[in-house]
Formats: structure tokens, C-alpha cells, sequence
């Protein structure tokens, strides 16, 4: 497997590892109900930075596709030659993909900042969140990482009742955008959201 050493990583785990006071860990958030769009972007954060399969399995729809970035379609993952990024994944090679990372990488920091998710009406059923900034941050070990800076993704989510009669949210489609927004600054190998996931595939 190709290994990234790039300096910015190294900078990024220390910004991780501190809270506003110099030297303090902030505290993990805990989940949120998906109530909203939001939230269950929130959870697909959380259970990225907690290596939590069982919150992101509750956050998509049975249906769940994810979309890679046209310009990653038909190339290879860093260092997997023999696999080419195809044009979706359903649900069950998402989610493989997701648990090998949580079981392989050494840290893992997905944000997700939803300002732009918006809220959808009350009678809507369906809502779409476009051109949403993502930053994804994997360590392979101490010194090696691999990292998407900056991009967008867009979002699809349906509602639907739960057997008490609660409505919550999930996610139905996930748009990669990110190979979009590569990072051209010297010794910084370019990378996306959709390449860091099928190198775990």
C-alpha cells in the first residue's frame, strides 16, 4: 500500500489531539437523535471518529447509495492497482468499506460542519443538501495518513415513521465531490473522499 507522509497530517492529528486550552482533549460528542437532516449527519460523523458500524448502519436507508466522484470513476485507490472505483456502492459495500476502515486505520477525523444542510418543511419527506464541506483525516499509522482538506459532498435523506410514531431521518444518497477540490500545494499527494474509502474496500 502507497503510504502519504505529508507534513500538513501531522500538523492536523496535533490540531485533533488539543481543545481550545493548549494540551486538553475535547470531549467526544455523544449521538443525536436523527430528527433532522442534520443530525444524521452529525451521527455519520460521530461514527466515523468513534469506529462505530452499528450508528452508521441506523443512519442509512435500506436503500443507501454512494455516489463516487465522476473523476475517480475507472481509477485506482492509493497502492490498489488491481481495483478500479466504479461508478456507486450500494448499502452493504459502503458499509464494508467503512467497517474495514474502522478496524484498520489507526485515527480516523470526519467532519461534517452542517450549516448548509438546511431544514426541510413539515410535510416533506424527502430533502436534499448540496454542495456541503467535508474534511476527512486517516492515519494508517503514527507518521502516515492520507487526508481530503477541503471538499463538498451532496446529500439525499428521506423521513420515515417509527413503529412509536416518531419521525427521524436517513440517508438515502451520498455525493462525493471532493476530487473536485485537490490540494495542489508541493509535497501534498492528492486524494479524495471516494479514493480513501475503496483503498479499504
Amino acid at each position: 500500500m502507497k503510504k502519504v507522509i505529508i507534513a500538513s497530517v501531522a500538523v492536523a492529528v496535533l490540531t485533533l489531539a488539543c481543545g481550545e486550552e493548549e494540551g486538553v482533549t475535547p470531549r467526544v460528542p455523544d449521538r443525536v437523535e436523527a430528527t433532522t437532516p442534520a443530525n444524521v449527519l452529525k451521527n455519520v460523523a460521530i461514527s466515523f471518529n468513534q469506529r462505530d458500524i452499528n450508528l452508521l448502519k441506523a443512519m442509512l436507508s435500506e436503500n443507501f447509495v454512494f455516489y463516487f466522484d465522476p473523476r475517480d470513476v475507472g481509477r485506482n485507490p492509493p497502492g490498489k492497482p488491481e481495483y478500479k472505483i466504479p461508478e456507486s456502492w450500494s448499502r452493504t459495500e459502503f458499509l464494508s468499506a467503512a467497517n474495514n476502515m474502522f478496524r484498520k486505520a489507526y485515527r480516523i477525523s470526519l467532519s461534517i460542519p452542517t450549516g448548509r444542510v438546511g431544514t426541510p418543511g413539515e410535510n416533506e419527506t424527502t430533502h436534499k443538501a448540496d454542495n456541503v464541506k467535508i474534511s476527512l483525516l486517516v492515519m494508517i499509522n503514527e507518521r502516515d495518513g492520507i487526508i481530503v482538506e477541503r471538499g463538498y459532498c451532496n446529500f439525499e435523506f428521506e423521513r420515515y415513521e417509527a413503529a412509536s410514531g416518531k419521525k427521524f431521518w436517513r440517508l438515502t444518497k451520498w455525493w462525493d465531490r471532493t476530487s473536485e477540490f485537490f490540494d495542489e500545494s508541493p509535497g501534498i499527494n492528492p486524494t479524495s473522499l471516494g479514493r480513501i474509502l475503496a483503498l479499504f474496500r
